[in-house]
């Protein structure tokens, strides 16, 4: 967990939106994870650091307290995430910063409800997680559909902004647009991705959330079907190729097509992703 040229940049970002850290709590005790020229410039040494004085004197941060299941990093608030966030911490923050947390948390449900509890009304919440290619990192990896559900109107959000980018390209990030018509955003991407995420705790509402292109189908009784599903391309070519080595060579250079097919695009080719140039840091 830590501020790497990506989470810089978010905060950036952030402060470029005329947002204040102001009180501000990071879930993990965040460390300065930056290469010796931006460690020297930002934090004034390439020794290692911790992110509060970078929060501080950069980006408008009035206090700083971290929360952690351990005191292994000297996080300020000792507390399993796992569990509902007790009252004398809710609605104190008007940042909440996760940048490489949640993904370690296996009551996910909890632990963003837990981070929309600590958040004060038009506060700020920021994430930087593993989107794709993670596997294994920790539990889990987040779509943005997770973010748009999560983060909608209804659940009292505003100003929701998810972009994807490359964990090794971080000079292009990828603004993603919102479903409207029962698709889905199914990417493919060649390296490490990371979603991140930025929005706005707007009004207090019971969060619900169910698969925006499922309510779609349901709202519009699109596609009513009683019958079994027929099996699939992909179904079928698995079954095809399973007996025979050269197919599946022979199959590993026509996936992309394929997928393609399935409407899992790479980023840039994607309908629903834009590509941004991120601010300079």
């Amino acid at each position: 967990m830590g501020i790497d040229v990506h989470a810089l940049q978010l905060l950036q970002y952030n402060k470029q939106k005329n947002s204040n850290l102001g009180k501000t709590l990071t879930l993990g005790r965040q460390a300065v994870l930056l290469g010796p020229r931006l460690a020297k410039k930002w934090v004034g040494t390439d020794q290692g650091a911790w992110c509060e004085g970078l929060l501080k004197t950069h980006f408008n941060a009035t206090d700083v307290d971290s929360i952690d299941n351990s005191d292994y990093e000297d996080a300020s608030i000792i507390y399993d995430y796992n569990n509902s966030i007790p009252n004398a911490l809710k609605e104190q923050y008007h940042t909440i910063i996760d940048f490489g947390c949640s993904e370690h948390i296996f009551n996910v449900a909890q632990a963003f409800q837990n981070t929309i509890d600590v958040c004060k009304l038009d506060g700020t919440i920021l994430h930087i997680l593993p989107a794709a290619g993670f596997c294994g990192h920790g539990f889990y990896q987040y779509s943005a559909e997770f973010f748009f559900s999560l983060y909608s109107n209804e659940n009292g959000f505003e100003e929701t902004e998810i972009f994807f980018s490359d964990l090794y390209d971080p000079q292009k990030w990828y603004a993603v647009t919102k479903p409207s018509q029962g698709e889905r955003i199914n990417i493919r991407t060649q390296n490490e991705t990371y979603i991140i995420v930025r929005t706005k705790k707007a009004k207090h509402k019971s969060i619900f959330i169910q698969q925006s292109d499922y309510t779609y189908i349901w709202n519009e009784n699109k596609n009513k079907n009683v019958q079994p599903y027929k099996v699939g391309k992909i179904t079928k070519i698995q079954e095809l190729i399973s007996f025979s080595p050269l197919a599946v060579k022979l199959f590993m250079h026509l996936i992309a097509c394929i997928t393609k097919e399935n409407h899992a695009k790479k980023l840039d080719k994607h309908p629903n992703c834009k590509l941004i140039i991120p601010p300079k840091i």
